[in-house]
């Protein structure tokens, strides 16, 4: 991801967060109200959804998410990491194979304990992702 369009994206969610409710400054409030964040993000899959075994999910290399909002409604940057995502029921893998690079929508909402890809799309071999994005931690 570009500085430019990582910049636009911090950028993005600064405004819209506050918009949807998160302007508490009670740590526990942002669960109770049950906000629901939107991460738009870039990876490579490392595993697809094994049928018939649970709740459909994959892993993903993902870039670091310097805007991360954790359980407390506060910043909490992530690192990048290779995890467990789920699928909502929604979203279909069938073209997709592992070591494809994507862009997806990953929506957490902690007060309905849900981490979920909304969307997913397959992006260019040529697509540079950049995991080395550096966070800064307070």
């Amino acid at each position: 991801m570009s500085r430019h369009l990582l910049f636009i994206t911090i950028l993005i969610c600064s405004l819209c967060l506050p918009i949807a409710g998160c302007k508490s400054k009670n740590a526990g409030s942002s669960v109770k109200q049950g906000i629901t964040y939107v991460y738009h993000l870039k990876g490579i899959i490392r595993s697809l959804p094994v049928p018939m075994q649970g709740p459909p999910s994959m892993m993903i290399k993902m870039q670091a998410i310097p805007h991360w909002i954790g359980i407390n409604g506060k910043v909490t940057p992530m690192a990048t990491m290779t995890m467990p995502c789920q699928l909502a029921k929604t979203v279909s893998v069938a073209d997709l194979a592992v070591g494809d690079k994507i862009a997806f929508t990953y929506k957490v909402n902690w007060a309905q304990d849900t981490m979920l890809i909304t969307r997913i799309a397959k992006l260019p071999q040529s697509t540079v992702i950049n995991f080395n994005l550096s966070i800064n931690k307070p």
